[in-house]
């Protein structure tokens, strides 16, 4: 029979719910600072993914991304309904799709970098390390998990 004590946790204090938190509110920040461009936080860093590793495939960038590879085909498709990015059919090695940006892409890579270098630079600032205590503390966290 389980017991009949109901088991509470402060939600405020568990780590997992408070870094989704706070994933969330500086996606929200970033989102804000991007908004007059059209893109949201994730087209950037798929477009600026792509532009680092192009031409790549859709395994690339959900891996670059941290995105599970049917979340980012899904966004990438996104990006090609808005003539962001194009697939191409490879013509040589094992075929499959290419992924690179278009002109627009480029365009709209181009005139939302200064407004994420911003936002970037103040939450940077409001760390007041670089982030690096964030860097630490992920590896730390990977490292513990990968034993």
């Amino acid at each position: 029979m389980p017991p009949t004590d109901r088991i509470t946790a402060d939600p405020n204090a568990c780590l997992f719910a408070l870094c989704g938190r706070l994933a969330h509110r500086i996606g929200e920040f970033y989102d804000e600072a991007l908004s007059s461009t059209g893109l949201q936080t994730r087209d950037f860093l798929l477009l600026n993914t792509i532009s680092d590793l192009a031409p790549c495939r859709i395994e690339q960038v959900a891996r670059v991304t941290n995105l599970e590879p049917n979340a980012a085909s899904e966004a990438l498709d996104q990006l090609v309904e808005a003539n962001l990015i194009a697939f191409q059919r490879r013509t040589f090695g094992h075929g499959g799709r290419e992924i690179t940006l278009t002109s627009a892409g480029r365009l709209a890579l181009y005139e939302a970098y200064p407004r994420w270098t911003r936002a970037q630079t103040e939450l940077v600032g409001i760390l007041g390390d670089g982030g690096q205590r964030l860097s630490d503390l992920e590896a730390l966290v990977q490292e513990h998990t990968a034993r």
